[in-house]
């Protein structure tokens, strides 16, 4: 990426004449957040500018140009692991500083759209000066609070916290002119106690072909050494020790199967998950490697063999959660292993990926050993998976999101200019992004 290296406001991305530009607020890290930028980039191919107001790294610039993004990071970071009391205060720090940056910018450019991401779902609230002006607010509804706290804190669904935590839903969802969120059980679910259908669109992570292209037409077949592969957060919601258990038994049966593990998360757990693989003499074959810019993750899918994709079956995962992480395996031709949970088995039969119950090792252990020994069933499920996402490609995707814009905008359809970012970047062009 290209990025102004001045200490103040930066300017270069101002557009002219008819450009439009609309502003975007979200508690994340910009470029970190893969939707956020596969959004701004899906802006970018039709020449639309974004200032973005998100969270600062330590190390990061207050204020940077990013190809199309005007960038304004506020100083609060996001501390994983906290409890609830310490997220809501994290939560309320960004949304005041939001809300005037916000404002402060908006009295400069007027902006038709601006769009909200969650979480907080409070979040869309910083927009109140905008909308009063007659901007449109666009919510975009990554996760779903209520259940997320249940399956983090363990609060009832009959408690008051629940109740209120719904309240602040409807009053969000009701507040915004339009809603995405990122697949249809969210939606779904919305729907069951907020009577607002005619608001939500899905607009599902499904992986950009700029960087999620395979450059082989099937699933690779080991000559050798057997590669397992895993990338993204590492939660304890996830269940990686089952994983871990899973793995230590199929390797009794492949001496060659090795596991390697890209990503951060919660420091405890992952103490905790490498001292599992100490105290199992599995230092030599399973491997935890830091975060990489997202441009490389492709890389790294087609040298493996398996994708595996564990996810512990709470309330969250069941009803709402599709990993990002099978998407980008299905689209890199890679068979996947994954934990049985309600919502991938909405779009993923037993023929398209190889299920195991989510608390089952040795089930686990049993779908490696298959796969190791069946090279025509992995390449089975690779192509019938690739057909049965098929109709949810970042293309259909991003047109349902230009659509939305541009009804708010009151177009009648858009205008898809030439991209001028439909090609990978070079490195030496790119920012160290991280997935």
């Amino acid at each position: 990426y290209s990025h102004t290296n001045s200490p103040g406001i930066p300017t270069s991305s101002r557009p002219t004449g008819d450009t439009m530009k609309i502003a975007m607020v979200v508690h994340s890290y910009y470029p970190a957040d893969v939707r956020v930028r596969r959004e701004c980039e899906a802006l970018a191919d039709r020449g639309e500018h974004v200032d973005l107001i998100c969270l600062q790294k330590a190390n990061e610039k207050a204020n940077e140009v990013i190809d199309n993004v005007t960038i304004y990071r506020l100083p609060v970071q996001h501390q994983r692991g906290q409890g609830a009391f310490g997220y809501i205060i994290e939560y309320l720090k960004f949304f005041i500083r939001a809300f005037f940056c916000l404002t402060r910018l908006f009295m400069q450019n007027k902006y038709p759209i601006v769009q909200v991401h969650n979480m907080p779902d409070f979040l869309v609230f910083a927009t109140l000066v905008p909308k009063l002006f007659g901007s449109k607010v666009l919510l975009d509804m990554h996760d779903i609070t209520p259940e997320l706290f249940v399956s983090l804190y363990g609060i009832s669904e009959k408690s008051l916290t629940f109740k209120m935590l719904c309240f602040a839903e409807r009053l969000s969802l009701a507040y915004a002119d339009a809603v995405l969120t990122v697949n249809k059980n969210i939606r779904d679910l919305f729907l069951t106690r907020n009577p607002i259908a005619r608001k939500i669109e899905v607009v599902m992570n499904a992986p950009d072909p700029r960087y999620f292209t395979p450059t082989r037409s099937g699933a690779s077949t080991p000559t050798g050494v057997l590669r397992l592969f895993h990338h993204g957060q590492i939660l304890r919601r996830y269940s990686f020790e089952i994983a871990l258990e899973g793995f230590q038994i199929a390797k009794q049966k492949i001496p060659q199967l090795e596991f390697d593990i890209y990503g951060d998360g919660e420091d405890k757990y992952i103490s905790e998950l490498q001292a599992y693989i100490n105290t199992h003499n599995l230092q030599d074959s399973v491997r935890f490697h830091d975060r990489v810019p997202v441009e490389q993750v492709p890389h790294l899918i087609e040298q493996a063999h398996i994708g595996i994709v564990p996810c512990k079956k709470d309330i969250f995962v069941d009803k709402v959660m599709l990993p990002v992480r099978l998407l980008e395996y299905v689209a890199m031709n890679v068979p996947t292993i994954i934990s049985r949970v309600g919502t991938v088995e909405s779009y993923f039969t037993d023929e398209e990926v190889a299920y195991y119950p989510h608390n089952n090792a040795q089930a686990l252990a049993d779908q490696i050993i298959t796969l190791h020994n069946n090279p025509d069933k992995c390449q089975a499920l690779v192509s019938k998976a690739k057909r049965a996402f098929q109709n949810h490609t970042w293309a259909r995707q991003k047109e349902t999101y230009y659509g939305v814009i541009d009804t708010l905008l009151g177009r009648e359809k858009h205008m898809t200019t030439p991209a001028s970012h439909s090609t990978p970047k070079t490195e030496t062009q790119l920012e160290k992004t991280t997935l």
